[in-house]
């Protein structure tokens, strides 16, 4: 097929055929995509929808996979899932975070943590990926990404552009956002409260240990 081997040649080194995608799901489970792309970075996930502007293959984002069922039979078109380059976190001041979006929610809270930040902790609860948090708008025990998000970075699909968008331009509601289906976020900027971090550290085992018993109770 051409546009197998014109793909492949291109983006060698980040895409694959008939990728077994239950190595990707929580649940173990799932046939393969039929084209499995991993970008390096912003630049070549750019260069890959500029790429297939032409080619039209369907594409599907793949988060961390932790509340996905992929069926038997696979995914036709394009699965797209984020690099571990896009898993860096930094502290861009004494209580902002920049997290790439692919970095689990567990890892921005313990980084949080460790930073001396707080409200942060309700995150090492939920699975799954930062951008993913983002969209679904993910909280438990009275907080949710809505109430420390500042912006995020995002590719538009049909533009090929990177786009800015803070919070005040989102639309948050249970569980969800107004953000369109044509973006794919790269990264974003959180900000929390500086704590200690014993208090920090005592907030988030509470939370942990709250969350054990209501699945044991489940």
């Amino acid at each position: 097929m051409k546009i197998s081997r014109d793909l492949i040649k291109k983006f060698s080194n980040s895409i694959s055929l008939n990728t077994d995608l239950s190595n990707y799901s929580w649940f173990n489970l799932g046939g393969p995509a039929e084209y499995f792309f991993k970008p390096k970075n912003e630049s070549q996930l750019i260069e890959f929808l500029k790429s297939n502007r032409t080619n039209k293959l369907n594409l599907t984002i793949l988060g961390a996979g932790s509340n996905t069922l992929i069926r038997d039979k696979g995914v036709k078109g394009v699965v797209l899932k984020l690099s571990p380059s896009f898993s860096q976190i930094k502290l861009i001041e004494k209580d902002i975070i920049q997290a790439g979006a692919a970095t689990l929610d567990r890892k921005v809270s313990n980084f949080a943590k460790d930073n001396n930040i707080g409200n942060f902790e309700f995150l090492s609860c939920i699975p799954g990926s930062i951008g993913g948090a983002v969209i679904m708008n993910s909280g438990c025990y009275d907080n949710d990404i809505s109430k420390i998000l500042i912006s995020i970075r995002a590719i538009d699909i049909n533009q090929c552009v990177v786009r800015e968008i803070t919070r005040n331009e989102i639309e948050f509601y249970y569980r969800g956002t107004n953000l369109p289906k044509d973006l794919i976020i790269t990264s974003v900027k959180l900000k929390g409260i500086v704590k200690p971090k014993k208090m920090i550290e005592k907030i988030q085992n509470e939370l942990i240990e709250k969350k054990k018993i209501l699945n044991l109770v489940k």
